[in-house]
């Protein structure tokens, strides 16, 4: 089929050939938007968030497109316009699709969340089946809707599409009253419930404030707090901006005049292949600024919590400027024996090591009972492996401070026992602090020794 280029008229009209400021602002803000949101999105797809991830990709694209339009058709020179074949035929339905797809991401995200907070039927763990109606239903409200006004929009196209100025592509719709049920009042009916979730959310939130956080650690969702006022605040701003606008969208058509439904007129080949470009002398859609105005809510939202901002510093390290910021690797605040072990192989800790690491430890808390220190230590210090035993240790003054027990804790079965388990305490000198002394690497082979003799 052949398409043909029609301009639309209109009196007293004065076109916009120069760039306009709303021509220079719409494809800078939507860019910026795209970069902000780029790093919630990779965010929910890893946590497998679907009505989340949802929700922002369709914001991305709707974003995408205002960049593209505002790009290709700055101006009302109509004559160097081009005629958006293919790509207006695919974004056309794109748009239309958002509305829907924005509205049921957002009534999934609104029912989770009063789920989550609901005493009377608390589900402390789901199982497999009922995982599985809940990401069934996800996707039939995330994936239906559009999936449905892209297929049904056809059946009331009189046109290909329109081209305005700057707005760029625009879905045409036929004038009757089938436009109304198949195509303008499914956002707002799907709103309503949406809307219904997230007021009863807030009851609930006022109801138990002050056992909201032990609600949500009882429940099987998953959700943090912060996570959950974040997911909240998105999805209550989405329905406050989109269930007035679809509204008002649905009230404008229904006020204007409409005629008789004509298959045959409508899909007539010799009109239907037609694009109607329209100049704006500047002026852009509303609904091209409510895209903007959603992507800097997800960012807000999203782009600024604990999260996102530990996937910032991990991309920055990945690029190397750790060496011109080293306050982007969390590890350069950490002692330097914590950093040298931070940075060691999992390969390179030894029996020894573990025995060192866990001897200084135990003695550190000063939790080790009376019978596994005189386990651990039959003489006041260890002797060197392989060493001859010197005949007078008791002799020899200890090197160990005072270490009080507070209680007798049942000893390990592996370890001997003596008779007496306080003879050791009665030969420590009295002193008033704990020091704890450093376990070098003779000690580590002298532990590893006592160990592997006690539990063989």
């Amino acid at each position: 089929m052949s398409s043909s280029n029609s301009t639309a008229s209109m009196d007293g009209f004065v076109p916009e050939m120069g760039i306009s400021p709303a021509a220079i602002a719409v494809p800078l803000l939507s860019l910026f938007t795209i970069f902000l949101d780029i790093p919630a999105l990779i965010w929910h797809i890893k946590n497998r968030n679907l009505p989340a991830g949802n929700l922002i990709l369709w914001i991305l694209v709707s974003n995408l497109m205002n960049l593209t339009n505002a790009l290709l058709w700055p101006n009302d020179n109509i004559p160097t316009w081009f005629s958006g074949t293919i790509l207006c035929d695919v974004e056309v339905k794109l748009d239309l699709a958002a509305s829907l797809a924005l509205v049921g991401s957002v009534l999934c995200i609104t029912r989770a969340l009063a789920r989550a907070l609901n005493t009377s039927k608390p589900v402390i763990s789901s199982t497999g089946q009922q995982r599985f109606r809940r990401n069934l239903l996800d996707c039939a409200l995330c994936f239906g809707p559009p999936g449905y006004i892209i297929v049904i929009h056809y059946v009331v196209q009189p046109s290909r599409y329109y081209l305005f100025a700057i707005s760029g592509c625009t879905p045409s719709v036929d004038d009757s009253w089938p436009s109304l049920i198949l195509i303008f009042i499914w956002a707002p009916l799907l709103s309503l419930p949406a809307a219904y979730y997230a007021l009863l959310t807030i009851h609930r939130l006022r109801k138990y404030r002050r056992d909201f956080a032990a609600i949500l650690a009882s429940s099987s969702s998953g959700l943090t707090r912060s996570r959950f006022l974040r997911l909240f605040a998105v999805a209550f701003i989405v329905v406050a901006i989109v269930l007035p606008v679809q509204s008002y969208i649905l009230y404008t058509n229904a006020m204007f005049p409409q005629v008789p439904y004509s298959w045959a007129a409508i899909h007539d080949p010799a009109a239907w292949n037609d694009i109607i470009m329209v100049p704006t002398a500047g002026a852009v859609a509303f609904d091209r600024w409510i895209r903007i105005a959603l992507g800097a809510v997800v960012f807000l939202c999203f782009g600024t919590g604990k999260e996102a901002t530990r996937m910032y510093k991990a991309w920055l390290c990945t690029l190397g400027l750790t060496r011109c910021f080293p306050s982007l690797d969390d590890s350069s605040r950490l002692p330097s024996h914590q950093r040298r072990r931070a940075r060691r192989s999992p390969a390179r800790d030894t029996l020894k090591d573990k025995a060192a690491s866990l001897f200084s430890s135990t003695f550190s808390r000063s939790s080790l009972s009376s019978s596994t220190l005189s386990a651990h230590e039959p003489a006041q210090s260890f002797p060197r492996v392989g060493a001859e035993p010197q005949p007078d240790a008791e002799a020899e003054k200890p090197t160990r401070a005072t270490v009080r027990p507070t209680a007798l804790e049942p000893p390990l079965p592996c370890m001997p026992q003596r008779e007496d388990p306080w003879s050791w305490f009665y030969r420590l000198p009295r002193r008033g602090h704990v020091q704890v002394p450093r376990l070098d690497e003779e000690r580590a082979d002298a532990v590893v020794v006592v160990l592997r003799r006690g539990c063989a």
